[in-house]
């Protein structure tokens, strides 16, 4: 059980949520697909920028956030077997408390717990809030105060929390000083299922990758090419692709190609459709996202 929840915490852990201390992402735009908009993760593979933090899929900075809500159902395949999660989780920053690098710039704020929430009547849980990041090439992570978390492996364990697609997911906050509860629904997207076929090889520099799912015409999804090395659990993200909900997408095989695949053992692609909101104003306010993330976990040909 320990493995299987390390593998949901690690595995699919690709997404970015903290600035770290090397330039942002390069914004890249496919010169053979007007729809294809591609961002560069990671430019230096053996001293990442970007490395897996949160399996919840948001994609922002948030030390611009005031306070986050977000609900995730999550699907992992590696040797032809998935296995399905759900999570919400909420963090509220005070913005009066920065944690910064040691020279001088911003790495997030504290947090804070508010009151009690729950996430379709089960009340969540409040535990310790780590986040990694790197500094002058040195990986580290700090402790940032409290977070509120639930999820669900294996259809029940260990919270009563599922994450319904194409529906909603309630959400309650009571506050511990004296003010007004809130409560409201949190809309969720439908389901993603991707599947990915892989051709050519790593040897011959000829690899190249078709995209497949669900399509539903509903904006855009977005898609994370990670990398892992042989022995190891967490993942690399290296390109990060938006591209129009309509079930299909070609790699161009130049983006793997001039990769150092032989490096690595493990290819991951994953799928994410998410909706993404705010509600509320000034301290009040909050990001509330909801997302589908299906990761698949192949060996490099």
């Amino acid at each position: 059980m320990k493995k299987i929840l390390t593998y949901l915490i690690i595995s699919t852990s690709i997404f970015i949520l903290f600035s770290c201390d090397k330039p942002a992402p390069t914004q890249l735009v496919d010169d053979t697909n007007n729809d294809l908009e591609v961002e560069l993760l990671n430019k230096d593979l053996d001293n990442p920028s970007f490395s897996g933090s949160d399996t919840s899929g948001i994609t922002q900075d948030l030390t611009g956030v005031t306070n986050l809500i977000s609900v995730s159902g999550i699907k992992i395949t590696t040797e032809n077997r998935t296995n399905e999660f759900s999570l919400a989780q909420a963090m509220f920053f005070d913005k009066s408390k920065p944690i910064k690098y040691s020279d001088g710039r911003l790495l997030a704020f504290k947090t804070i717990i508010p009151g009690t929430i729950k996430f379709n009547g089960t009340e969540a849980h409040i535990v310790p809030y780590r986040i990694k990041y790197r500094e002058e090439g040195t990986p580290k992570d700090t402790l940032i105060g409290f977070k509120y978390l639930l999820y669900n492996i294996f259809g029940g364990y260990p919270d009563p929390f599922y994450f319904s697609y194409n529906s909603n997911v309630s959400f309650e906050f009571d506050p511990i000083l004296p003010g007004e509860n809130i409560s409201f629904n949190i809309l969720t997207p439908h389901q993603i299922n991707g599947i990915v076929s892989l051709s050519g090889n790593k040897i011959s520099k000829n690899l190249e990758a078709i995209l497949s799912w669900n399509g539903k015409g509903e904006k855009k999804i977005s898609v994370v090419v990670g990398l892992m090395r042989q022995g190891q659990l967490q993942s690399i993200p290296v390109y990060r692709m938006k591209t129009p909900d309509d079930g299909e997408l070609r790699i161009p095989g130049r983006y793997l190609n001039q990769l150092p695949l032989d490096r690595f053992e493990k290819i991951v692609f994953t799928f994410v459709r998410s909706y993404e909101g705010y509600r509320g104003s000034g301290a009040n306010e909050l990001l509330v996202s909801s997302q589908s993330i299906h990761s698949i976990v192949i060996d490099i040909p």
